[in-house]
């Protein structure tokens, strides 16, 4: 399966009003963190699956059928949702040019904005037809992707609904942030609970719930196992000689019994359904 599908289009940007950068499909998309911004205008919409993007002082979840257009060099940080039982898909498209502030002026699209559409809208499929036309095509003088550039915005503005909800605050979300990457190294550890979370961050186990639950709509329990569960999908596809007990240490489970109960809950089948059913390795 292509997991990465990028093309570079031919610049000459100094004699294009419009031009494209990049446009193209991330099949299971990766963290980003950019504190200085992207240098071009980038917009990225979800195809499956769920993300979390943080741009400015707004925090947004990316279900499918919503996107983000970022003006350039406007903070910003981005990955899947740790909720959601499948990888986040995301198209993806980076665009500049003389004309194109002057383009989204006069479309009143004025600051870094989310959006959402209904799924039979052209929305849904511009970016992936338009990839689907560069392995087809060539454009060796960039004025096709101009053209697509253009379009998209004018599609965007007539069936994009610009919305500024639902938000939370990226202050609080930045305080949870170190406590999230050392969940992650601690997955393996089973000893690792609200406690030792609470203590981490040296602030009371209440109150860190308050703030799980305000920013993630889940308890940081509840949010742990997903990240195992997370952990262990992804090795039970790695390699289809792993034991499930295996598997299930590795991700900080004291019995396999208890592994494939809590998998089977949280993603509708059993470990070994699982891997039967993704082909794994």
């Amino acid at each position: 399966m292509i997991k990465h599908r990028e093309f570079f289009i031919p610049l000459n940007e100094s004699k294009l009003p419009v031009y494209a950068e990049t446009v193209g499909c991330n099949k299971d998309q990766e963290k980003i963190f950019r504190p200085n911004g992207y240098p071009f205008y980038h917009w990225i919409q979800t195809a499956k699956g769920e993300g979390m993007i943080t741009y400015g002082d707004h925090t947004v979840k990316l279900p499918p059928n919503t996107g983000i257009l970022l003006f350039p060099h406007v903070e910003h940080s981005y990955e899947s949702d740790p909720e959601a039982s499948i990888p986040w898909e995301t198209f993806y498209l980076t665009f500049d040019g003389s004309m194109v502030a002057t383009i989204l002026q006069n479309l009143e699209i004025n600051e870094s904005s989310f959006y959402h559409w209904e799924q039979e809208t052209p929305l849904t499929t511009f970016i992936d037809e338009v990839i689907k036309r560069g392995d087809r095509e060539s454009d060796i003088f960039s004025l096709q992707a101009s053209t697509d550039v253009y379009s998209f915005l004018i599609t965007l503005n007539r069936y994009g609904k610009a919305r500024s909800t639902p938000m939370t605050s990226s202050n609080q979300l930045s305080t949870l942030y170190p406590l999230i990457d050392w969940m992650k190294e601690e997955i393996g550890n089973p000893d690792v609970g609200l406690e030792e979370m609470a203590s981490f961050l040296g602030i009371s186990k209440r109150y860190l719930n308050d703030l799980f639950r305000k920013n993630l709509h889940v308890t940081p329990y509840i949010y742990f196992i997903k990240l195992r569960i997370q952990k262990g999908k992804k090795l039970l596809l790695e390699n289809n000689l792993r034991t499930i007990k295996s598997i299930a240490a590795q991700v900080g489970f004291r019995s396999s019994s208890h592994f494939v109960a809590t998998f089977h809950k949280m993603v509708g089948v059993t470990p070994d359904q699982y891997r039967r059913m993704n082909g794994g390795l």
